[in-house]
């Protein structure tokens, strides 16, 4: 994701740790709103140089994805939301995660030890860790229009639709041209790069 390096200057982060604590508690009602969550915060900090300690903030946030607000306020401070953060931790240190991004990978064979991957590698890679952990041929599952995948996501980079439809970030903006001409997307700039807001028609 693009970044404005200018919210350290102009709106640092108040508290990290109610915010690693917010991620928790917005898991606490579905890992796919837990993901919701995190990538809005993510454009917040990074596109919008919001204070995302701040709990204002993270109130609008969590209104915006669709989390309950009372059960989300409540949870932000819950032993449930600090016992998972703990978790998380414990984990990480458990597994030596020192660096970002890292992902562990288990299989359902609970004696299997998982394996541990730093850094940053090509898709090619993780799919054939995947095959090898798993024991099977992996097929990645059709890729769906374009315009699915923006209502799914509602606010895009150039470069995400670019890497996951595999084409240019050139062929990407002109496809998406396509839609603003369609007014069924807006293209917002940013500092570095640009994103695009699917329309949601009523």
């Amino acid at each position: 994701m693009s970044c404005d390096g200018d919210v350290w200057l102009e709106n640092p982060i108040s508290s990290p740790h109610k915010a690693t604590l917010a991620i928790k508690a917005a898991e606490l009602q579905g890992k796919q709103q837990g993901i919701k969550f995190l990538r809005k915060l993510r454009e917040n900090l990074f596109l919008n140089k919001q204070n995302i300690g701040n709990e204002e903030v993270l109130l609008e946030i969590a209104r915006s994805v669709g989390l309950d607000e009372e059960e989300f306020l409540n949870d932000l401070s819950s032993e449930a939301a600090i016992k998972a953060l703990r978790c998380d931790l414990k984990f990480s240190q458990e597994m030596d995660v020192t660096q970002i991004p890292t992902l562990i990978v288990f299989n359902d064979k609970t004696d299997d030890d998982g394996i541990k991957i730093s850094g940053c590698y090509s898709y090619d890679v993780y799919v054939e860790i995947l095959r090898e952990m798993s024991g099977v041929a992996i097929e990645p599952a059709p890729l769906p229009a374009l315009e699915e995948f923006l209502a799914n996501y509602a606010f895009v980079a150039t470069k995400e639709v670019s890497v996951v439809y595999q084409i240019s970030c050139e062929e990407a903006e002109k496809q998406l041209k396509r839609l603003v001409l369609q007014q069924k997307v807006e293209r917002v700039p940013v500092k570095y790069g640009t994103f695009w807001r699917y329309i949601q028609t009523r």
